[in-house]
């Protein structure tokens, strides 16, 4: 008698703007999407009404329908304007030890009361003396109520919740080798995160993302935002266009904090070997040239390449691809 390893798993990113679905099969090493799903919607989880999470749950499994879900097991991200992450060096302790003394020091870096969090933690590296890294991340209650509303109603079966980061890490960068800086431009903000051999070691928040870019191009053009949008996609950065001055400042506040974090890393007698960027703003026209003066080598993250799929739909799913990449990261999360 044979037994199938297979697992499936759905993930689920609810952004700000849209929601965001990939199913995959795992089977080994064989990653294989079984469908995948976009649909906008506006949703902040911030409020936690009753009233926005039932409509957010109905949405959720309308999108489902229509992709043809199978599994009802789902790992989602948390946002990142809502979870407080940190790496901290901890000495050598016990396990017990080491559980007390991250708890304490988890009250220096988040603004809310440990009572009032979701407290968690994993050792990202350990020196041979003994020292260790320790990423700590922590969510208010209210917002994990919130998702776990959501799920039970539409009766989906929760296996995990993480940090959009590490979903990124899981897609685009797995357990390989080297330091890279992934810049994230999402509609509303853009996140920066230095990952190191794989593991993630800082990450920033800045308030400006593509739809930030489209309201700039609208007002300076004075045009519809749906043009503004197809403006943006169409022209970017190209010289030959109006729209490059216009929205210069936006793109210099992610390259300026970029740059700054290239400082802290270089203080450390460290560089990024690559700069991979993602999100819907990604394949903007001239967005990499734009970053060259950085210095190290800048790529379009792919989260297609450990995955296989029908050849039919390859097309139009790379038009996707980088918007799915943190749904992609989530269900590719089959060990926990």
């Amino acid at each position: 008698m044979f037994f199938s390893n297979k697992k499936s798993v759905l993930g689920i990113d609810i952004g700000t703007t849209n929601i965001k679905i990939a199913q995959i099969t795992t089977d080994g090493n064989k990653h294989t999407l079984d469908t995948y799903g976009l649909v906008n919607a506006a949703f902040e989880i911030a409020e936690n009404k009753e009233d926005v999470i039932k409509k957010t749950a109905i949405v959720l499994n309308n999108l489902m329908e229509k992709a043809g879900t199978t599994t009802r097991k789902v790992v989602a991200s948390l946002p990142n304007s809502a979870v407080f992450t940190s790496v901290i060096e901890m000495p050598k302790l016990s396990e017990g030890e080491l559980k007390s003394a991250i708890e304490f020091e988890a009250k220096k870096y988040v603004p809310l009361p440990i009572s009032e969090m979701t407290l968690s933690w994993s050792i990202i590296e350990t020196s041979a003396d003994g020292k260790s890294k320790v990423l700590i991340t922590a969510v208010p209650n209210s917002i994990l109520r919130s998702y776990l509303r959501i799920f039970e109603l539409a009766k989906l079966e929760p296996i995990a919740l993480e940090i959009e980061a590490l979903a990124l890490i899981r897609s685009l960068v797995g357990d390989k080798k080297g330091s890279i800086l992934l810049i994230d431009i999402g509609a509303k903000a853009t996140h920066l995160n230095i990952v190191e051999d794989g593991n993630l070691l800082l990450t920033r928040n800045v308030p400006v993302g593509g739809e930030t870019i489209t309201a700039k191009i609208a007002e300076s053009l004075k045009i519809s935002t749906a043009r503004a949008e197809q403006f943006k996609k169409d022209f970017g950065l190209n010289q030959a266009s109006l729209i490059p001055e216009t929205i210069k400042p936006i793109l210099m506040t992610m390259k300026s904090e970029a740059r700054q974090l290239q400082s802290i890393y270089q203080a450390k007698s460290k560089k990024f070997d690559q700069i991979v960027i993602v999100g819907g703003t990604a394949n903007l026209p001239g967005l990499n040239e734009f970053f060259n003066d950085l210095g190290p080598t800048i790529l379009n993250g792919d989260p297609l390449t450990k995955l296989s799929f029908a050849p039919e739909i390859k097309t139009v799913l790379a038009q996707y691809a980088t918007s799915l990449t943190v749904a992609i990261g989530l269900a590719l999360r089959t060990n926990k």
